[in-house]
């Protein structure tokens, strides 16, 4: 297998580290401690699938379409960091889960920290701009050779 690990290893342990985060946000609203809701789902178990489906597409070899599995990952996990991102930004803060440990609107949670929603954003445009160098490009180049013959 033919893969360019300066750019797939930075790849899979930014999407390691973005689960384990949104793993870590997940425990601690089950604990308790709440996180933003859409609809009747906390955005933090949202923000987990995709990350999982992120890290399922890299790290599983024989799934089918699994650019695809990546691709609707990043874009839930870009949407709801792009959104919450925009709605701290906006509202004042408060709405996101800080690294410091609660939110800085929070009743009775510590403030403090960077908004994760922040963190996040940044870090999943990292993960895109990897992903396009490394798998979707040696995706790309698989197909065209195919077509070649």
């Amino acid at each position: 297998m033919n893969r360019n690990y300066f750019v797939y290893i930075p790849l899979v342990a930014l999407v390691l580290f973005g689960l384990l985060g949104a793993l870590s946000i997940s425990y601690a609203n089950y604990q308790g401690v709440n996180c933003p809701y859409i609809f009747f789902v906390p955005v933090c178990y949202v923000v987990t699938a995709a990350y999982a489906a992120m890290m399922l597409a890299l790290v599983i070899p024989q799934i089918h379409c699994k650019h695809y599995l990546f691709s609707v990952g990043w874009g839930v996990a870009f949407v709801v960091a792009l959104a919450g991102s925009l709605s701290e930004f906006f509202a004042g803060g408060g709405v996101c889960p800080t690294s410091g440990g609660g939110r800085l609107g929070g009743a009775g949670l510590e403030a403090g920290g960077i908004p994760m929603c922040y963190l996040s954003l940044a870090m999943l445009l990292v993960i895109l701009a990897l992903f396009l160098a490394g798998p979707y490009r040696r995706a790309c180049a698989i197909h065209n050779a195919g077509k070649a013959h």
